[in-house]
């Protein structure tokens, strides 16, 4: 049969085909490899002896213990705010002052009322010490018989009448010292002082606003009484026991990590809704800093590991390297530069190593994170790892 070379030569070729062609071409260069001798480059690593911790990581709030509110207790606009934030202040210092102008009159005014009351009083005081002492002398007159009764009647009359003015003005003296007491303590109500010593945690007005009885003013709290509380799953907070070890890392660019130590497990959980609207028990576990730190600031986030368990000298290897199959748990280790997969039995993990505690022996290669791909009897080049 006459080909028709021109034809062929000329027809257009079908995607499809190039496109298997393309895959047959790269497998057999892949099959080639690992026929060759070279194998499959993976990820190796050797089990080693070694220290491991099992830790549970949250983010805690860094809180001061007995951090003290301060209120304010009269009414008026702000004037002038002497404290601010991470300010130290001393007990009694003047934090903040309102509008004092017509407190101020009012007691002027109350302090007058109490001047002429007092002079009213005495001059009344007077006045029946006079009428006593002649009240008193007309009536030994009256009993030796030098004046009539009518004259002692009169004379006790007018007694009666000056004990009488006196007693309203002491009334009315007593009255004028309740109102410079009460202007004197509304007009200590327009300023806030300190109740304690310690630091300006947080500040909550500011000038020119209006201040009411029961407003907010300040938070004060003492810095070396710092504290952070974090809230774990009930899963992980079980193996959670005072006196932990653990370490807070402050959320700076340095990343500042602090020596700390459990100081408080709440002895039950509470539901929290996550923030994908999970709803979780957790518990609330409270952690100290060895040392204080000013870099700790009340009201900000941390991170926060807290270590349940340490082991000392035992075989790890990385965390990836262990994976379940058929139920068990196995790694691959290289033998004579091939995969073989091996059952082994593990112990504590974290993020990055597991401990074996059975079927592996110090210095055995193992993949740190063998895919899918990987089957035993696999040749593996390690010459990069």
């Amino acid at each position: 049969m006459k080909m028709d070379i021109k034809g062929i030569l000329n027809k257009k070729p079908n995607k499809r085909l190039i496109l298997i062609i393309g895959i047959l071409a790269v497998s057999m260069t892949g099959l080639g490899l690992v026929l060759s001798g070279r194998g499959i480059a993976a990820e190796t690593a050797a089990a080693e002896r070694g220290d491991i911790q099992k830790y549970v990581e949250e983010i805690g709030e860094v809180k001061c213990k007995a951090a003290i509110t301060v209120y304010i207790e009269g009414k008026g606009l702000i004037g002038q705010i002497e404290a601010e934030e991470n300010q130290q202040v001393r007990k009694g210092e003047l934090l903040l002052s309102m509008d004092r102008e017509q407190l101020e009159l009012s007691r002027q005014n109350a302090v007058q009322a109490l001047n002429r009351a007092r002079a009213e009083h005495d001059a009344g005081e007077e006045d029946y010490q006079t009428a006593l002492k002649d009240y008193n002398n007309t009536k030994y007159l009256a009993e030796e018989g030098a004046v009539s009764q009518w004259d002692l009647t009169q004379k006790e009359a007018e007694l009666k009448r000056t004990e009488a003015a006196l007693s309203g003005y002491q009334a009315a003296l007593e009255q004028a010292e309740v109102s410079v007491e009460s202007n004197s303590l509304a007009l200590g109500k327009q300023e806030v002082l300190s109740p304690t010593d310690g630091t300006i945690l947080e500040k909550m007005v500011e000038v020119n606003e209006i201040g009411a009885p029961g407003t907010a003013a300040f938070v004060i709290g003492d810095l070396e009484n710092i504290e952070i509380e974090s809230k774990i799953l009930a899963e992980d907070a079980a193996d959670i026991k005072v006196g932990d070890k653990a370490v807070v890392t402050v959320r700076t660019e340095n990343k500042q990590e602090i020596e700390s130590t459990v100081v408080k497990v709440a002895p039950t959980a509470e539901d929290e809704v996550s923030s994908l609207g999970v709803r979780q028990k957790k518990v609330t576990v409270t952690i100290k800093p060895i040392k204080n730190e000013a870099s700790l600031i009340p009201g900000y986030e941390a991170d926060v590991r807290i270590v349940t368990k340490t082991k000392k000298s035992v075989i790890i290897v990385p965390s990836g390297a262990v994976f379940d199959y058929k139920g068990e748990s196995c790694i691959f280790t290289i033998e004579k530069g091939k995969a073989v997969l091996r059952t082994v039995k593990t112990g504590i993990r974290n993020e990055s190593f597991i401990e074996i505690t059975e079927g592996l022996a110090e210095g055995e290669i193992v993949l740190s994170s063998p895919d899918n791909s990987i089957e035993e009897g696999m040749r593996i080049n390690t010459s990069d790892s």
